[in-house]
């Protein structure tokens, strides 16, 4: 029942353990047993088995089908299935390839089903994010990347060493070229009485045909997390260009930083946290105690009700209007102090935005092509959700025109330092528009027009670390064994919470938890202030800021 709430809090869902036998055909690779499944647009298949061929020669294990079986062996089909295992002769690992074909249906996925370790655990994302622990029967239930539960197309499974009686660690990565969909869980196959682990590819809904060709998975033990992991990184800069975060001379100013000041401005209710006027005098008291050159003033909701408004970004009168805005900016910046806003990014277009820009179709839809809407909080606090809208496909050319002008837009008007896209984690295997396609066109554009300025976003998987000098996370740093450091820099999340636990214009309402979800040391602290803090908490705030004065990030 946890993994089931913890799962519908995290918006992931629940797989269904097939209730029959399912006619899969294994192939033993050392003490490890393979077997492959074709999921279309309408079924999922298997080799059907009085078609299976097997070759093994030259170290390579080779398993072919030219019919393919369904609903356990009650159906078939025209079509072909190839699964092919070889070692790789440096470390012993196993490399998984195959292709799938269909006579009439679209290739959806090509499932890969792994026997012979019992599974303990499954490591998708950073220690701080959880173990997912397997429970009978209930297995581990999907972890899907990219997204918040899996930042890496790469996982650590834990199998029991009964013999020994200890933990033996295996992993799997994709080294797929592309960003693509990867899933990554483990079951208990009643029918096989045995576990299951899984791990999914799906192909770029754009390209759908009756054929599907899978890269390549490398599986194998685990002798050491850190070589795994710098694989995946090795593959990043020779596949997605990606550089590593000590050769963009132009960020280097970030690692002066001490301190993500958090000035929140308009709550949804409208309940203003803090006017211009008194951040101005706030970022003055702070800076008394710490040179400014060591802070960003980070402000969330400085346009008005937060989320009411995305992405129309105007300055909210309520707060001061244009020419506090404009005053706070100079006042920050003649002190030192580095100032980001925070804009819609892909969490949220508003109904009303998108009708009035004729950007109803910039939703971002899933592989069915059914835009997904932003409806999973209770702004107001009445026991029902409120539906803002939709989430955002910067692939689509009209909105990616209109945030480009409006970025432009606000840093040559207020002369800020950057900007922060909330949500840029958000990602589907959309049918019109490939949304990481659609950020990293974003951010190169940001990065040519605005050099020098930092682009932040929450969260984030890895194939976007590269393209954001900063993010801020829920937890972190995000990314196994801390990877995400090698590109970039996080700082604490937005629920931060305020010295009174109140986490602002943000959901969580009052959030003590956040306090202890970040790594001190891999993270840059956070300092949520509301108007009269820098009075009120006086003392607490001199010593949170004599205390991250010698902050020093570390690097493993």
């Amino acid at each position: 029942m946890e993994r089931y709430i913890l799962y519908h809090l995290m918006g992931g869902f629940l797989m269904y353990a097939v209730a029959y036998p399912f006619g899969d055909t294994y192939v033993s690779c050392g003490e490890l047993q393979f077997a492959i499944r074709l999921s279309t647009d309408r079924n999922v298949y298997c080799p059907s088995p009085e078609h299976v061929r097997t070759e093994n020669a030259n170290g390579r294990l080779r398993l072919t089908a030219d019919r393919l079986s369904a609903a356990g062996g009650q159906l078939s089909a025209e079509g072909a299935l190839e699964l092919m295992l070889e070692r790789d002769m440096t470390d012993g690992s196993i490399i998984i390839s195959g292709h799938g074909r269909h006579g009439t249906e679209l290739c959806k996925s090509i499932l890969i089903l792994v026997k012979g370790i019992h599974v303990r655990y499954l490591d998708a994302e950073s220690d701080n994010m959880g173990r997912w622990e397997f429970r009978h029967p209930a297995g581990i239930q999907p972890l899907v990347y990219p997204g918040r539960e899996a930042t890496m197309p790469l996982a650590f499974i834990g199998g029991a060493d009964s013999a020994k009686g200890t933990t033996r660690e295996w992993y799997a990565l994709s080294r797929d070229e592309r960003v693509r969909k990867k899933g990554f869980a483990a079951y208990y196959d009643a029918a096989e009485q045995a576990q299951v682990i899984m791990l999914a590819f799906e192909e770029d809904r754009r390209h759908w045909t009756n054929e599907i060709t899978l890269p390549a998975w490398q599986f194998g033990e685990a002798a050491s997390r850190h070589e795994i992991v710098a694989e995946r990184c090795r593959d990043l800069e020779r596949l997605y260009g990606m550089k590593p975060f000590h050769d963009r001379q132009e960020l280097r100013w970030i690692d002066d930083i001490k301190v993500m000041v958090n000035f929140h401005g308009e709550h949804w209710t409208g309940h203003v946290f803090n006017t211009f006027s008194d951040m101005e005098q706030q970022i003055r008291d702070l800076c008394s105690l710490m040179p400014g050159k060591h802070m960003i003033a980070f402000l969330p909701a400085w346009d008005g009700r937060y989320y009411y408004t995305y992405p129309f970004h105007r300055v909210s009168g309520r707060m001061g209007g244009e020419t506090g805005l404009k005053r706070f900016v100079e006042t920050a910046h003649s002190l030192g102090v580095k100032v980001i806003p925070m804009l819609g990014g892909p969490n949220l277009g508003t109904t009303r935005f998108l009708q009035e820009h004729d950007l109803l179709d910039a939703a971002l839809k899933d592989d069915q092509g059914m835009p997904q809407l932003q409806n999973w909080i209770d702004w107001n606090g009445d026991l029902s959700k409120e539906n803002m809208g939709y989430l955002l496909n910067y692939g689509h050319p009209g909105l990616q025109a209109y945030m480009r002008r409006k970025v432009d837009e606000l840093i040559d008007a207020f002369g800020f330092d950057g900007i922060f896209l909330d949500g840029a984690v958000r990602w589907s295997n959309a049918p019109d528009y490939s949304p990481y396609e659609g950020i990293t066109d974003f951010a190169e554009h940001f990065l040519k027009r605005h050099p020098g300025k930092l682009l932040m976003g929450e969260d984030g998987y890895d194939a976007l670390w590269g393209h954001f000098g900063m993010f801020a996370a829920s937890c972190g740093p995000i990314g196994l064994e801390n990877a995400m450091l090698r590109y970039t820099r996080q700082t604490e999340y937005l629920a931060y919470p305020a010295l009174n636990g109140s986490s602002g214009i943000h959901e969580a309402g009052w959030d003590w938890e956040s306090l202890n979800k970040s790594k001190k040391s891999y993270t840059i602290p956070a300092l949520t202030l509301f108007a009269g803090d820098t009075a009120r908490y006086k003392e607490e705030i001199q010593l949170k800021l004599k205390e991250y004065q010698s902050w020093r990030l570390k690097i493993d």
